[in-house]
This record gives C-alpha cells, structure tokens and sequence, in this order.
C-alpha cells in the first residue's frame, strides 16, 4: 500500500496537480490597464452572476495582434524549477485560442508568449503553460511584474490569428505568486533629544523646537519621512535610500556653525545587503565645494564608528574631525548621507533623526528602551559593573565628554565588568544596547 501511496503522488507531481494556483487579479472591477490595436474592453457583469468581470471585444478591422494589457496584485515566478503554468478562467460561446503573454520582467527576464484554447462551452478555467517561442519569443524564465492577453490566435499558422468579431469574458488570473518581503524597520522611534534648545542647530528634527534651524532651501537624493511613532506627525524619522545617490539638503549660501562642538545623528541600519556601512558628509563652500566624510562601518583609515546593527544607535563626532580634514565651518553649504562604497548594491536600508549640533557635550537622549539597570561602584576607582537582570547585554561602548569612543566591549550575559584602567578621573557616558534597545548611563572615574 505504501509504495501504491507513493507512485500515486509521484503521478500527480508529474502531470501538475502539484502547482500553485495564487489568485494575482479577480477582475472584479479592477486590474483592466487599457486595450491595445483596436480591441474594447470594458467592466462588465458577469454572463452567469453578478461580479464585474472584463468584457473583451475584437475588432475585426484591428491589428492581429490585439488584445488587453492587466495589472496585478503580486508579481509571479514562471521558471522550470518552480512551475511554468498559469490559469485564467474565460467564458466563451464560441471555440476559441488566444495568446497570454508573461511581460515585465524583472532583472532580464524575458517576455513569453504561449496559447490555450476554449471549447465555447461558457466558463472554463484554462491552464496555459510558458513553455513555448511564439511571436518570435522564448520560454519563460523569472519573475514577472505584467501580464498580456493578446485575444487571437492561429494555431496552425504559427501566427496572431485575423481579426474577428469574437467577444468573451475574464476573470480570476492565478499564478505562483511572489510575495514583496518588506524592508528592514525599526519597531519603535528614536530616543528624544533633551539637550536645552539654546545650545542645539537643528538639521532634522521634530520632536524639539529648537530655535537653530538649517535653512533648507533644496533636497537632493532619494529620502522619505516615515512615521515610527503612534502618533502622527510626531518623531518621524527620514528614511533614506543610500543604494542610489544617498540623501542630503543645502541652503543655497554658506553659513557660520563655527560655535559648534559636535554633529549628532541617531540611526538605524539593517545591512541584510551585507553592506560596509555609510558615511555622513559635511560640505562647505570655500570658493568650490568640498566634502569632508565621517564613515560609520568598515573603515580604511581616518575616524569613524563601527556599524551597528538594528538598533537607534547615537553618533557623536567632534566638529574638529571635519575641521582637521579642512571643512571650513564658517561657510557650511550642505550636509548629506551616502554610502560607504561607491560601486554595487551596499546602500542597506537606513533610517537617521535627530540631526544635530550642539556645544560643548554630544547630544544627550531620553531613551525609549525601558529596561531595569544598574552600575556600581559608581564612582569606581577599578572598574564598573553594569547589570540589566531582566535583558541581556549585547554590547557597551564607553565615551568621554568629548564624544571620543574609548571601550568597546561585546557581552552575552545580563552583568559585564568595565575596567577603569587608564582612564583619567572624570565623567564618561556608557551606551548599554540590549535586545530590547539602547540606553545611556553615566559613569565616573574617581
């Protein structure tokens, strides 16, 4: 019995019962893109019920290759490794071949034309299949975002059939359907600033009325405000496509930040693209534009953060770093995010707020990770302790008051030790990121 079992189901792998049959459009009123080479067609209601269905109507002075082009719902797959079939159910009173076509195709895949016929005996389900060279194509082989009904065919003559005056219905196109996977996001948004307004030049930023902020006269690159809190409107935080030309804005006309200690930004980055990171750009207008880069991610030389991963992470950088490399910060002009390498498809997907400079001390943050912790001794004169006894600590990372990253430790249990040794006494800022987020404690030396 077990071995009947199994040729039974090896028959029916073998002659299609096996493939997937997602509904892409119903036609129920929608999906009718428009009509090509004299065909008409039209919503209509359905011969046999009451569903709109699309009416399509030959012209018998149209061109032979007439028919109707469709939207849908999902893209679909026809390949020889997943299934080349396709169904699509038409009414027709008479016997009838018409020619589906597989269009759009992403990343080369080539267009395909196959046939079918109808017996005329009202609604049927037709199963085609996109194995053919018609109208001088060839096999189908990828993904596909259109689809095409050219509504005649001539079998024997290996040709668009001549124009009649047929007429008949659709409705329900189903394929293997390619469900969009959504990109990275970040689950919540970022930490709120706290910094005084007084001591704070706003780039991006809408959760503070900070009283400094960059005239932006123009945007340039690829960004978009995405709304992360549960309130509309309030700390969004701008999404940018760093894959294509990055993101970044201007005045117009140089202006004087000189009074300025640091460039603050939060962000989040997921590099599911197994990206290098990216960079964040100043650029001034000294007689000619220049750009002068802080890059967050693998490194070639020169300052910069490691990348880290799926989570609100805050960057400070000493404004000396863009001065030292010669930005003339009396005459700012732009800022702008880009990505780290310049060739191939490493833009990852990132998000940034809190686009800042302020004097003095890096930007402080009110984190929205709400875990229990705690540090002791704290002063310490050896070393601090940092437990989180309901979280698990990834990773602490240890700043001096001039934003400088000093330690960076990983860790995989709710207790990590941080040697004070060669520290000088004084106050550092530690940045706790567990899984549940990231939070900022303040550390002394004695």
């Amino acid at each position: 019995m077990r071995k009947i079992t199994l040729l039974f189901a090896l028959l029916i792998t073998s002659i299609g019962f096996s493939q997937t049959y997602d509904l892409l459009e119903s036609f129920n009123g929608s999906g009718l893109e428009g009509a090509f080479g004299g065909t008409a067609a039209v919503y209509a209601t359905d011969p046999t019920g009451t569903d709109q269905v699309i009416q399509i109507d030959s012209s018998p002075t149209g061109n032979t290759w007439q028919g109707v082009n469709v939207t849908l719902t999902s893209n679909y797959s026809l390949t020889s490794a997943t299934q080349l079939t396709m169904q699509l159910d038409v009414y027709s009173t008479t016997a009838i071949t018409i020619a589906p076509k597989a269009q759009g195709g992403v990343a080369g895949a080539p267009e395909s034309v196959t046939s079918v016929d109808h017996t005329g005996a009202g609604w049927e389900t037709l199963t085609f299949t996109f194995d053919k060279s018609l109208d001088g194509k060839v096999p189908a082989n990828g993904e596909y975002a259109d689809f095409a009904l050219h509504i005649n065919w001539d079998t024997a003559g290996g040709a668009f059939g001549a124009p009649d005056s047929r007429m008949f219905y659709i409705k329900n196109l189903k394929g293997l359907a390619i469900v969009a996977v959504p990109d990275p996001a970040p689950t919540a948004a970022a930490p709120v600033p706290t910094t005084g307004n007084s001591s704070v030049y706003s780039f991006y930023n809408d959760t503070n009325s900070y009283t400094t902020v960059f005239p932006i006269n123009y945007s340039f690159g690829q960004a978009t405000d995405v709304d992360l809190d549960a309130t509309s409107g309030v700390n969004n935080a701008l999404k940018v496509n760093t894959n294509v030309d990055g993101f970044g804005q201007g005045e117009g006309g140089p202006d004087d930040i000189s009074s300025y200690d640091f460039v603050n930004f939060n962000y989040w980055f997921s590099n599911t693209k197994g990206t290098a990171g990216f960079v964040f750009i100043m650029i001034d207008n000294d007689g000619a534009v220049q750009e002068f880069k802080y890059q967050v991610g693998t490194v070639t030389g020169g300052d910069g953060a490691d990348l880290v991963s799926d989570a609100w992470t805050k960057v400070s950088i000493p404004m000396s770093h863009f001065t030292d490399l010669g930005f003339d910060n009396t005459k700012l002009f732009q800022w702008k995010i880009d990505k780290y390498n310049q060739s191939g498809d490493n833009g990852g997907f990132l998000y940034l707020d809190n686009i800042v400079l302020t004097k003095n001390y890096p930007l402080s943050l009110n984190s929205l990770a709400i875990f229990e912790s705690k540090v002791y001794p704290n002063p310490a004169s050896e070393s601090w302790n940092i437990s989180t006894p309901k979280n698990v600590i990834n990773s602490v990372e240890v700043f001096n008051v001039l934003g400088k990253r000093i330690i960076s430790q990983k860790n995989n249990s709710n207790d990590i030790s941080i040697s004070t040794g060669g520290l000088t006494s004084g106050m550092y800022l530690a940045r706790v990121t567990t899984d549940l987020g990231t939070k900022n404690i303040k550390l002394i030396k004695e």
